[in-house]
């Protein structure tokens, strides 16, 4: 696995052309390419957030060379949770976003609010996603970038909102929320640094 280590800028340019080729997506705005993005961009979100329980917990060696590029990752997944953004506002009309509904529906907030409030937090983290930010920010940085797990939160809440609108609800809800009760778990041996792999 040493390859990836020693082709690390390479590999690094390659997922920066996959983030510019996601805009593609743009010229297709069909429910099933809008649905398309955000099971990409939740399923790397996933893969980000497990890599360092992975390389912490169970010890794979792989995992510890993949995390060398989480930062690309990150801006591939922000990219294609972008672009979601960007196909529902295309597909419907921009108008909405400043409506009481797209908000608020029978005084609850709408899958819409859920996911607009995780859009906004993944540009945050991805605009201080560098070593200027690093630097400037000192030790708030870290503190900035848990909001991750607020980020985390309202995608499920987004996700969750929107499947009960939709078919097949309890094939989806396990595809969604077996993965999110695993990461707990493992968040939780990774913060008490049990390791299950020596």
């Amino acid at each position: 696995w040493n390859f990836l280590v020693k082709n690390k800028k390479y590999i690094s340019w390659i997922l920066y052309i996959l983030a510019l080729l996601s805009f593609l997506y743009l010229w297709d705005i069909s429910n099933h390419a809008i649905h398309d993005t955000w099971e990409k961009a939740y399923d790397l979100l996933m893969f980000i957030l497990f890599l360092p329980i992975l390389a912490k917990v169970l010890n794979f060696s792989l995992v510890k060379k993949l995390m060398i590029f989480r930062k690309e990752l990150w801006i591939l997944m922000w990219v294609l949770a972008f672009v979601h953004s960007l196909q529902y506002f295309i597909w419907n009309s921009a108008y909405q976003f400043w409506e009481l509904w797209f908000w608020v529906f029978n005084w609850a907030p709408t899958y819409l609010s859920y996911g607009f409030i995780a859009l906004f937090i993944t540009i945050i983290l991805t605009i201080t996603s560098n070593n200027y930010s690093i630097k400037g920010l000192w030790k708030y940085w870290k503190i900035l970038h848990r909001a991750v797990y607020i980020l985390l939160f309202f995608v499920v809440l987004h996700i969750f909102y929107f499947i009960l609108w939709t078919q097949d609800f309890y094939t989806k809800l396990l595809k969604y929320w077996i993965p999110l009760i695993l990461y707990i778990i493992w968040k939780t041996l990774e913060w008490k640094n049990i390791k299950l792999r020596k």
